[in-house]
């Protein structure tokens, strides 16, 4: 009995912050974002049986794919609206804010292209892009600063912006041209050919600076080739027991080289996507149009899980429910799942539950720095 107050309360705040959605839209994403979480799949017919208020499972299944299959539920304003949510939710101090570039493919069908948010060991998505591995929507790079347009026009005010990218894409000098347009900062890992030129004008590889673990190296450099020499600043940190280097180039100066691992906590979030979480991979919606919204619902299921497990953290009482003893030993996807299914006993202790809170600066592996 307790599910219809719970969905109406979250489709209002749905509804708000998806303005450009017509009402029953924002509803069924809202619906099916609620019933992502519940099931912890995004099969539509698992998410159709935890909808049980809504009525007969098979009637509920066919409205999640009329949803899906709707055209006039766009891409990029659906990531403008919930980047937009998730970053004026942020209680941000002025400090570093960091985005995660990659991407992931879900084996043979389908690829994403996703910028998404660091935050606390997990990475919350705010812009993505789903195609079939053979036809990419545009040059890789073009893709990545269009996402990114997404996002900027939400992104605090006077806050520094660090974009991470692995050394799929990081070896790119169009892309650091890119961030650069755009005033972000950049630290992205390269390959060990990467050629450099050093403040004596030698020109190196990068991979040659430095010979085995426990070394580091780092120093004002030019980089990116003959023709798109660029200054920036080199970092090599090879940990004790890794078998390679991270090979890092950066446009700050104060960029902290182990900063670098962040970018791990992306692949964390693409596996609470797939097999972990939401189990993405059984999903069985291969169509890319389809997967973008479907997408949508799961970044927008995620985001509320971790504003809850954020909060669940905060509040003693609700802490005490979710977890046993002072250190914490779950993620805060984990803690907010449970927090929902207690949500009749819990909800009283909970500032902002159907709203998002996140609160980076006092809370443990924090990304603001």
């Amino acid at each position: 009995m307790y599910q219809p107050i719970l969905l109406y309360s979250w489709s209002k705040k749905v509804a708000k912050a998806f303005a450009p959605l017509s009402k029953p839209q924002s509803y069924v994403l809202a619906a099916c974002s609620f019933g992502i979480i519940r099931a912890q799949r995004c099969t539509l017919g698992r998410i159709a049986e935890r909808l049980c208020s809504l009525g007969k499972a098979d009637s509920v299944e066919r409205r999640l794919q009329r949803f899906l299959a709707n055209p006039r539920i766009g891409l990029e304003p659906g990531c403008r609206c919930l980047a937009g949510w998730v970053l004026s939710s942020l209680v941000f101090g002025g400090k570093t804010l960091v985005l995660l570039v990659d991407e992931t493919s879900l084996g043979e069908h389908l690829k994403v292209m996703a910028v998404c948010l660091a935050y606390r060991g997990r990475a919350i998505p705010l812009a993505w892009w789903c195609y079939h591995q053979e036809h990419y929507p545009m040059k890789s790079i073009e893709l990545i600063d269009t996402l990114l347009g997404w996002v900027a026009p939400s992104l605090p005010v006077g806050c520094r912006v660090l974009v991470e990218v692995d050394r799929g894409l990081g070896c790119s000098p169009a892309l650091a041209k890119k961030l650069r347009g755009r005033g972000f900062d950049y630290l992205v890992r390269v390959t060990k050919q990467m050629r450099l030129r050093l403040a004596n004008k030698q020109e190196v590889q990068i991979g040659s600076l430095v010979q085995g673990p426990g070394q580091q190296w780092s120093g004002p450099v030019e980089a990116f080739g003959s023709e798109h020499w660029e200054s920036c600043w080199a970092m090599i940190y090879w940990g004790p027991g890794h078998q390679e280097p991270w090979l890092l180039l950066a446009s700050w100066a104060e960029a902290p080289a182990r900063g670098y691992g962040w970018r791990m906590w992306e692949e964390l979030a693409f596996r609470d996507f797939k097999s972990y979480g939401w189990h993405w991979h059984r999903s069985r919606v291969w169509e890319p149009e389809h997967a973008n919204r479907l997408w949508l619902a799961m970044a927008l299921a995620y985001a509320w899980t971790i504003s809850l497990g954020t909060q669940a953290v905060q509040a003693q009482a609700v802490r005490k429910e979710v977890t046993r003893g002072k250190t914490i030993r779950r993620s805060l996807v984990v803690l907010g799942i449970r927090v929902l299914r207690r949500a009749g006993k819990l909800r009283r202790h909970i500032v902002t539950f159907f709203d998002f809170l996140f609160l980076p600066g006092d809370l443990p592996e924090s990304v603001v720095q």
